[in-house]
C-alpha cells in the first residue's frame, strides 16, 4: 500500500490526528501490515471482506489486530462482544 492511500485510509477513518505539528496515527503500522498482506495473498472474495471488516472493527477500538508468525491475530477489547461476534467465530 503506498503512503498516499494510506494517508488518506487514515484521515478517513479517524485514525490519524493533529496535535499543533504533529500527527499521531497509532493504528497506521498494523493497517498498513495488514493492508500488504492483502496484497501479497490471493484471497477469496468472503476472507478479503472479513479482513476488511476486522480493519474497520480495530479503527473503532473494538478488537486489537496484530501478527504472529504472519497471521493475522485478532482480540477482543470486551469479552462479552467475544461471544457474540459471528465473523471472529468464523475466521
Amino acid at each position: 500500500m503506498n503512503k498516499k492511500t494510506l494517508m488518506r485510509f487514515l484521515r478517513q477513518t479517524n485514525a490519524l490526528s493533529q496535535e499543533d505539528n504533529v500527527y499521531y496515527a497509532e493504528k497506521a503500522f498494523i493497517i498498513n501490515q495488514v493492508m500488504n498482506f492483502v496484497i501479497s495473498n490471493k484471497l477469496t472474495e468472503e476472507k478479503l471482506i472479513k479482513i476488511l471488516t476486522l480493519v474497520n472493527k480495530y479503527v473503532n477500538n473494538e478488537i486489537v489486530l496484530s501478527f504472529q508468525d504472519g497471521k493475522i491475530i485478532m482480540e477482543f477489547i470486551d469479552e462479552e462482544e467475544e461471544n457474540d461476534d459471528i465473523l471472529a467465530n468464523s475466521l
